[in-house]
């Protein structure tokens, strides 16, 4: 039995390209995260946000100050200056603070099918995680997390860069 033509399982094509508008799309991607996980690790590195993680299921490691977590059959293990979302026998998406670039297998992060799916992973841990904060201390905390770690005077609102990220992720399975 032979696969559908269309099954891109363990393949990593990259996403159908429309000219300008795919790179566009790209780069909007991957700016996106970069914003979303840079305002997420600095907040998640907060010693009062660590004990919010272990109650929304992040667990200590084996190395010292890192959680881990199982999300949607990928492990995720939060550094204190990194952040590591991984598949078994599958890609591997990072985003390390003092580089501020979102890598997948070591490369810089592209929108192929592996790309994408674990883009919407991590988003799906992140407003998953913001929505539960929100819904047990109240939306003028959870705002008020980004602001105490931050110095820029618009802090990230990790639900917003999320919608605007799931956005663009519709746009480019549209193509």
């Amino acid at each position: 039995m032979g696969l559908h033509p269309g099954h891109t399982a363990g393949m990593s094509e990259p996403l159908p390209a429309a000219g300008a508008a795919a790179v566009a799309g790209q780069a909007a991607l991957t700016e996106r995260m970069e914003r979303l996980l840079s305002g997420a690790l600095a907040v998640w590195g907060a010693a009062g946000e660590r004990r919010r993680l272990r109650l929304f299921g992040f667990r200590p490691a084996v190395e010292a100050g890192v959680l881990k977590r199982e999300w949607r059959d990928m492990q995720v293990r939060l550094h204190p200056e990194r952040l590591l979302l991984a598949k078994a026998g599958g890609p591997t998406l990072t985003y390390a603070a003092g580089d501020r670039v979102v890598r997948l297998d070591g490369e810089p992060f592209a929108a192929t099918a592996a790309g994408v799916r674990m883009a919407e992973a991590l988003v799906s841990l992140v407003e998953s995680y913001e929505r539960w904060v929100e819904a047990r201390e109240g939306r003028p905390e959870r705002l008020r997390r980004a602001r105490a770690v931050s110095t820029d005077p618009r802090p990230v609102n990790a639900l917003a860069e999320t919608r605007r990220i799931r956005r663009i992720l519709t746009q480019a399975r549209g193509r």
